[in-house]
């Protein structure tokens, strides 16, 4: 074998010219792979992230019948007296914190515009364990549990020309009933500006501590939503814990339902799947373009050294022993392309891992339309992994080996005699 393998690394290097092309589009092909997949999985870890951290926690409770309406923000069915509830929840293993919220439509009046928005009460002690809307403040301070103010993004900030200390209109909408249409409006002073780095967030969602809330809305002593955080555990444990509160919660009434992440951001987890199969598309095009680059290099050296070939024959190399030096060729044309393209991916999503990849550039619009689909802002940032190089280290020389093989293949089955006769 090691005789074949040295013949095969010297033969590789006899057309420097086709061999450095074949090398190039090999690493080029694979380092795009690389960077590709890097930067999905970066950004599907950050959308989550994101999710999780500014929106769903792990888990919401809510009453009965409540989700089926979820789209329409209502006020009722709602969570009666959910503060008792906390004591179960917190004994279940797992749970690090939970929330009281209250979601509710609502616009912002600046004296000249109105802009709709999603109020958010939140219970000012307790939010800072579950969200990090608290740690992204960028302007003013955080709430507290009896104040009349609010916190807005800083997207939602700019677009009303407004700062901290301002007030405010707050229009509250009380029913979302088509006939029984309602409001409530409070003047409030603007506590804080957050970046939270969820777009949807930053530009939508204003926070309100919940007395005040439940005194504009109406809903003293009651909840739309109770919200779980649990200790960082894994998928299979977040639907454990999801079954248990259920268990706990209801018994045998039936008054609760409790929904994880994943259910709550089942579109953006479509647009994720759907994204997934595309770009497995993009996957099989630069791996046809390394393996149709490697098979017309072999193709060519097939050509070029009938002669050979046929020397090899008559000398007497077996057909198999042909054939498995061209394809130790091929391989070693594909084991290294495949490390060039593993280094030059590797450093170019380590780059996009650490300063990632602004749409600035792009202008606004692409800007806009990306945010429509993932819950990132401005930035996207890759997400390296050591698997991703094996993985594509591995298939790239897999995928070469599986090239030259019909080139040797065909070498292999020459009739020594003409071999010999070409010119």
């Amino acid at each position: 074998m090691l005789p074949y393998l040295k013949l095969a690394f010297r033969n590789i290097f006899r057309f420097k010219r086709r061999t450095f092309i074949t090398f190039l589009a090999t690493s080029v092909g694979l380092s795009l792979l690389i960077v590709t997949i890097s930067l999905m999985n970066g950004i599907d870890k950050d959308s989550i992230s994101n999710i999780i951290n500014c929106q769903t926690s792990h888990i919401k409770i809510f009453a009965q019948g409540y989700h089926d309406k979820l789209d329409d923000y209502p006020l009722d069915p709602a969570i009666e007296q959910p503060e008792k509830r906390y004591s179960t929840l917190l004994e279940i293993p797992g749970v690090k914190a939970v929330e009281s919220r209250i979601l509710f439509g609502a616009t912002l009046i600046n004296g000249v515009d109105e802009l709709p928005c999603l109020g958010v009460a939140v219970e000012t002690d307790r939010d800072p364990d579950l969200f990090k809307i608290k740690e992204s403040i960028l302007e003013g301070d955080w709430l507290e549990p009896a104040d009349s103010q609010i916190l807005l993004g800083v997207d939602l900030a700019r677009d009303l020309r407004v700062k901290v200390g301002d007030r405010l209109t707050l229009r509250l909408i009380t029913s979302t009933d088509k006939k029984n249409f309602s409001w409530n409006a409070v003047d409030v002073e603007i506590k804080g500006i957050f970046e939270s780095g969820d777009p949807n967030v930053d530009r939508g969602r204003i926070f309100i501590p919940m007395a005040a809330a439940r005194e504009e809305l109406g809903m003293t002593g009651r909840a739309t939503e109770i919200v779980v955080r649990l200790n960082g555990y894994g998928e299979k444990r977040i639907e454990e814990v999801q079954q248990q509160i259920v268990q706990s919660l209801n018994g045998d009434s039936g008054m609760f339902q409790a929904y994880s992440w994943k259910q709550l951001a089942s579109g953006f987890l479509a647009v994720s799947k759907m994204k997934t199969k595309n770009s497995g598309i993009v996957i099989f095009v630069m791996l046809l373009i390394a393996s149709v680059g490697i098979v017309n290099t072999m193709l060519m050296t097939v050509m070029e050294r009938t002669r050979e070939i046929g020397m090899l024959a008559a000398m007497g190399l077996k057909r198999r022993e042909i054939l498995r030096l061209f394809v130790y060729e091929g391989g070693m044309i594909g084991l290294i392309g495949s490390l060039l393209g593993c280094i030059l991916g590797g450093l170019f999503s380590w780059y996009l891992q650490v300063k990632g990849f602004s749409l600035t550039a792009w202008g606004e619009t692409m800007q806009r339309m990306s945010e429509a689909v993932y819950p990132v802002k401005g930035v996207f940032y890759a997400d390296l992994s050591f698997g991703v190089l094996i993985m594509v280290f591995l298939f790239g020389t897999a995928i070469a080996l599986l090239g030259s093989y019909l080139p040797a293949r065909r070498a292999a089955r020459m009739d020594p005699i003409r071999a010999l006769r070409h010119i």
